[in-house]
């Protein structure tokens, strides 16, 4: 590894996208409270490098060609804090002048003569994905300190980088910073398994998983063997049955889409056939002859990639569901898994001011982002259909519309429902409730409430416990007994006498004019 590194804020050496993801917009000078993060995705070289990076993070799908995660790589990062003995402070101009020099590589940039912090240390997992939250601000230094089990021919170049980044926007720091390191890996197959539930929020949502596999380099190589052992997670998930490439597949021990990618050329389609899973027990899938024959075929350095489509049927009780298979090529085997976390959430109802008071009958819609939520309690308060709420397949306790959930009126259940089936994560993912209907005589809440999910069923977390009180509506008032009630009673009552006496006097006032006037 270099000691010397001449490198901009994320290297070129650092595979990076230019997708545009999230940054702060205000305010203009660095935010010291901002909660700040650095995400390292580790991956193998591409066919063709991608563009220098400005740290935003990079869709899966929009990566160069060839690029394949690498989980199990330990990375350490180290905060600068002096450079030549004046120390970097980036909440000042000066700090900002005085590391310049090294972000765009005019100044190698050399560890011995500058004074780094304690390494804090973290392994790629889950995807090639390391994390590392809530550095301060600062520049840090980063280096691949392990390959751990992979065959890498040599780790990553170390590089610099500040927390947060400037963006090409005016006035706009990055705090969520995603850089992508690359690796060339060495002269044996490479396998990982990654999950994709990007788009999934609730039970019954389509999670992905692609077991990928990349052919040795080698002249020569030929590959005699490749069978992929598949070993769901049966409680947790079902098969994904709407968007089979092959009529003939049955959806018990295929892959959803199989394929085999040539370096620098388009992916060739394995068929049922290519596939020799049929004359196995149940769920290996290994290629046939054709299909061995279409991989070496494709060459060395090509892909080889399995699809999985499912969707979350049920949530286990840690919340994690964590897919695993044992892939096999030339007599290299290797377990690769990967994980999703999924979890659960309470709604209390009570009566304003009365926790215990809690109340049945209810009704609650669940939405991803809070601009959903508040759009839905405009339409509540409209009286208009409520739109957007996330709809929850079969294992949930949603209602016959899959979207609303109903605070229970019975037993120990009473005035409360519980959500499961909601995606999670390590540190909690909110959400937002919308009461869309109250209880008989009271007030639905106004305003969304947020909860928040973590893995399990445990409701452990902070937040993953909502109480929502109802205003009881306000009674009609009755009349008072001897005030104006009876007040009026009274007028009416001198209002009637009053007309009598008048009806008596002209009435006989009537009866005697005539005989005045004869």
């Amino acid at each position: 590894m270099s000691a010397a590194v001449a490198v901009i804020a994320l290297s070129a050496t650092a595979l990076m996208g230019v997708a545009v993801s999230a940054a702060s917009a205000a305010p203009a000078n660095i935010d010291p409270d901002e909660a700040r993060s650095l995400t390292i995705h580790k991956l193998s070289m591409p066919e063709t490098p991608g563009a220098a990076g400005d740290g935003s993070e990079v869709p899966s799908g929009s990566l160069p060609a060839g690029s394949l995660p690498i989980n199990g790589v330990a990375f350490t990062v180290r905060e600068v804090t002096e450079i030549g003995g004046v120390a970097v402070d980036l909440e000042t101009d000066a700090g900002w002048a005085l590391i310049q020099p090294y972000l765009d590589g005019t100044t190698p940039f050399v560890p011995s003569g500058a004074t780094l912090g304690a390494g804090v240390v973290r392994t790629t997992a889950n995807g090639g994905i390391a994390v590392f939250d809530t550095p301060p601000v600062g520049l840090f230094y980063v280096t691949e300190t392990s390959a751990g089990s992979n065959s890498i021919a040599a780790p990553a170049q170390p590089f610099l980088v500040t927390l947060p980044m400037p963006t090409t926007e005016p006035g706009v720091f990055r705090y969520d910073v995603h850089a992508y390191p690359k690796n060339v890996l060495g002269d044996e197959p490479y396998m990982v398994k990654t999950v994709d539930d990007s788009t999934a929020y609730a039970v019954g949502d389509k999670v992905t998983w692609t077991i990928s596999t990349r052919v040795p380099d080698s002249s020569g190589y030929a590959v005699a063997t490749f069978g992929v052992y598949e070993m769901p997670n049966v409680e947790a998930l079902a098969r994904w049955d709407d968007t089979k490439v092959w009529s003939a597949n049955d959806g018990t021990q295929f892959p959803d889409r199989a394929t085999v990618t040539p370096k620098g050329g388009t992916p060739v389609v394995l068929y049922p056939e290519d596939l020799a899973s049929a004359s196995n027990p149940a769920p290996v899938t290994e290629l046939s002859d054709s299909g061995l024959a279409k991989v070496n075929a494709a060459g060395p350095g090509s892909i080889i990639e399995f699809v999985y489509e499912t969707r979350v049927q049920a949530i286990p009780a840690n919340g994690e569901i964590d897919n695993q298979a044992e892939v096999a090529m030339d007599g290299i085997n290797k377990f690769v898994g990967a994980e999703s976390l999924w979890g659960t959430a309470r709604v209390n109802k009570h009566a304003q001011g009365d926790e215990d008071a809690r109340l049945a009958g209810a009704e609650f819609q669940v939405f991803a982002t809070e601009a959903a939520a508040n759009a839905a309690a405009a339409q509540v308060a409209a009286g208009d259909p409520v739109t957007g709420g996330l709809e929850f397949g079969a294992g949930s306790t949603a209602g016959a519309d899959r979207k609303t959930f109903t605070t229970a009126d019975h037993g120990a259940d009473h005035g409360f429902v519980v959500i499961n089936g909601l995606k999670a994560s390590a540190a909690g993912t909110k959400y937002w409730v919308v009461e869309t209907k109250a209880p008989a005589g009271y007030v639905a809440a106004a305003a969304p409430t947020e909860i928040t999910v973590y893995p399990g069923t445990g409701l452990t977390g902070s937040g993953s416990v909502a109480n929502v009180p109802n205003q009881m509506r306000e009674a009609g008032a009755l009349p008072v007994l001897g005030g104006a009630g009876m007040t009026a009673i009274g007028v009416a009552g001198a209002i009637l006498i009053a007309g009598g006496v008048l009806f008596a006097i002209f009435g006989r006032r009537k009866q005697t004019t005539p005989a005045a006037s004869a």
